[in-house]
This record gives structure tokens, sequence and C-alpha cells, in this order.
């Protein structure tokens, strides 16, 4: 279901018309609402089963759950933000150039690739999945994050663009690099491997 809205998320970069727009991001809400309260019912139930008698193993199963449950919420959060970043940006006069399009749509690629790899692992067995490929598009969402960070200075230098329009165009980069490091969590939560600081 967040892979589904980051989805809608991609679509709606390219979307000029304001009534799709609008259906989308209004989609994308409703979405980023579930996530709040499937977050919430499966805390609960989970908080309910722990009360019970269980062995060490088990409550360090739901503990490795709890984490992934918030994790993925955060995953929604991410995808809103970048939604309503982009629903900024039609707002105003500006737009991306041909160039900031093109590397944003690299971007969600990458990120995208990162969401495949956590669902392949959330529903297939541990023993079948290779995690350095999660890692792996961590480190190249984190490489191009950077690269197009100093990019973005060079090019507000050289006014190819504004510093308004390089600020949001930023803004959905660094997110997506934020919602690569919640995906890192869940992939490590379920691993049963310790947290890293995102």
């Amino acid at each position: 279901r967040i892979q589904r809205m980051f989805g809608m998320v991609r679509e709606l970069l390219g979307v000029k018309d304001d009534t799709k727009f609008n259906k989308i991001f209004s989609r994308i809400e409703k979405y980023e609402s579930i996530s709040d309260n499937m977050e919430i019912e499966i805390a609960n139930y989970l908080d309910n089963v722990s009360d019970a008698h269980l062995s060490d193993d088990t409550k360090a199963k739901i503990r490795a759950m709890l984490r992934e449950i918030s994790e993925i919420e955060s995953i929604g959060d991410s995808c809103y933000n970048i939604a309503r970043t982009i629903n900024r940006k039609l707002k105003g006069k500006e737009d991306f150039t041909e160039k900031q399009y093109e590397h944003l749509h690299q971007m969600f690629e990458l990120t995208d690739d990162s969401l495949t790899q956590m669902n392949v692992m959330l529903t297939g067995r541990r023993d079948s999945l290779d995690i350095n490929r999660s890692f792996n598009v961590e480190n190249e969402i984190n490489n191009y994050r950077n690269q197009l960070r100093s990019q973005n200075i060079n090019d507000v230098n050289d006014h190819k663009y504004t510093y308004a329009i390089g600020t949001m165009y930023m803004d959905i980069v660094s997110e997506c690099e934020k919602l690569g490091d919640y995906v890192i969590n869940v992939v490590e939560a379920r691993m049963g491997t310790r947290q890293r600081e995102a």
C-alpha cells in the first residue's frame, strides 16, 4: 500500500492539469491517513499480544514488528511530504527545468527500487533474500543525493534557475533519501539487526 502511495507521488510530478492533480493529491492524503490508522491498529494488536506469557524470542519479534510499522508509517509521511512540495511548486509561478525533472525521475526510480526490495523481503522467505541489494540501493540514493546537492548549488549560482525552485527541488531529493533510510530500518528490523541512525 505504501509503495502504491509512492507510485501516486511519482505520477503527481508530471501532472499539469489542476483537476487531475487535485484528484491524485487527495488520494495521497487519504493513503497517508490510512497508513497512520494502520500503524495504530497493528501497534495496539501487538501490544495486546505482548501481554501474554511469551518467550524472549517472540518478545524480540514483536519489538522488531513495532519498529517495522513505525518506519513504514514514516515512509508514508515522506510520500506525503514530497506530494506537498510538488503541490507548493504547482501553486507557484515557476517550474522545474527539464534537467531537474530528469534527475527527480531518476531519484524516484531508485527510491521505488528500494521499496520493491523491502516488499520482497516482507513477503518472501528470508533465506532467499539478497539483503545486500537493499544496502546497495540505499548507497546509490545517498550518492545521488550528494551529487545533486553539489550540482544544485552550482546551478543556482549560474542562474540556471532561482534559489526558490532549487530549494523545492532539493526538498524532494532529500525526502527521497530519508525515505531510503526508513526502508533500510525496516529491512534491518526484519533481519534482526540493530537500528542505524537515519
